[in-house]
C-alpha cells in the first residue's frame, strides 16, 4: 500500500483490546529515508500525556477505509513502553531500550533498511542476543527526523529557492519514503506539487530549514506534478517513480 504522511497523520490507533489515540506525526531516518516510527497522541488515553513511538514493525494492518492503524499489543504494552519524552532527541540507547522491551531485532545490525531484510515485519520473531557483537559500524547512530518538522522546509535547488517540501509518499510494505512532494505555491502563484525523489536529496539543513537537492530550478518546475487523488490507486506512484529515475 502507498500513502501520505498527510493522510497517516489523521489516523487513528486500535490496539489488540482497544482504541488508543491516533497518530501525531511520523520519524523516519534522514540517510535511508525510511519509517522508523508513528508517534502517538496520547491526551486521549493517558492521564498524563507522554510521547510513545511505534514501530512499524507493530503494525498489523493499515485500513483506509476507517483511517486506522492495527497494532499487534494491548493498550497496556504500549502505555507502558519506553517515552520518548526524556530521550530529545530521540537517542541509540533509547532504541535499544524500546527494542529489547518489544523483543524485536535490532533494524541497525545488517546492510538493509530493516537490518538484514528488506521488510520490517521480518524482524517480528527475531531476537536480538546477538547485537553486542554484530553491531554495523556505520549504524551506530541514528538520524531520526520528524515529518512535521522537516514538512515546511523550503527546497534549495543549484540556482534559487523553490517551493517547500509538502508531504511525504510512503510504501507501507518496506515504510520507505520514496516520494517527496514540493508544494511551489509560495513561490509561484498557482503553483503545483511536484514529485521529488530521496535520492534527489544533497543534503538538509535543519538550521536553516532548507532541503538542498541537485537539480536546477528548471529541472525541479519540469518534474511531473502529484495528483492527490491518485495516490492510493495501484501503480500510480511506482510508474511515477520508474519515470523519474529512468529520465535521472
Amino acid at each position: 500500500m502507498v500513502i501520505s504522511s498527510k493522510q497517516l497523520t489523521h489516523f487513528s490507533i486500535h490496539a489488540l483490546d482497544d482504541k488508543v489515540g491516533g497518530i501525531r506525526d511520523i520519524l523516519f531516518d534522514d540517510e535511508t529515508f525510511t519509517v522508523r516510527y508513528l508517534v502517538a497522541d496520547t491526551n486521549t488515553w493517558l492521564p498524563l500525556s507522554r510521547k510513545v513511538v511505534i514501530s512499524p514493525i507493530s503494525v498489523k494492518q493499515l485500513a483506509c477505509e476507517d483511517e486506522t492503524v492495527h497494532i499487534n499489543m494491548t493498550v497496556d504494552t504500549l502505555k507502558n513502553s519506553p517515552s520518548i519524552d526524556e530521550h530529545k532527541p530521540v537517542s541509540r540507547e533509547y532504541e535499544e531500550n524500546l527494542f529489547k522491551y518489544f523483543g524485536y531485532g535490532y533494524y541497525w545490525i545488517g546492510p538493509g533498511a530493516w537490518g538484514e531484510f528488506a521488510h520490517p515485519d521480518e524482524l517480528v520473531e527475531l531476537q536480538h542476543a546477538e547485537e553486542s557483537d554484530t553491531v554495523h559500524p556505520q549504524k551506530t547512530s541514528n538520524h531520526l527526523r520528524a515529518v512535521g518538522e522537516v514538512g515546511g522546509y523550503e527546497v534549495a535547488t543549484t540556482s534559487d529557492n523553490v517551493g517547500h517540501i509538502s508531504n511525504f509518499i510512503i510504501d507501507t510494505r518496506s515504510w520507505k519514503i520514496v516520494l517527496l512532494v514540493v508544494d511551489t505555491n509560495n513561490w509561484l502563484p498557482g503553483g503545483k506539487h511536484l514529485a521529488l525523489l530521496p535520492s534527489d536529496i544533497k543534503n538538509i539543513d535543519w538550521a536553516a530549514h532548507h532541503v538542498s537537492v541537485n537539480l536546477s530550478q528548471d529541472e525541479l518546475m519540469n518534474r511531473p506534478e502529484v495528483d492527490n487523488d491518485k495516490i492510493s490507486e495501484d501503480g500510480y506512484i511506482a510508474t511515477l517513480c520508474s519515470d523519474l529515475n529512468s529520465n535521472k
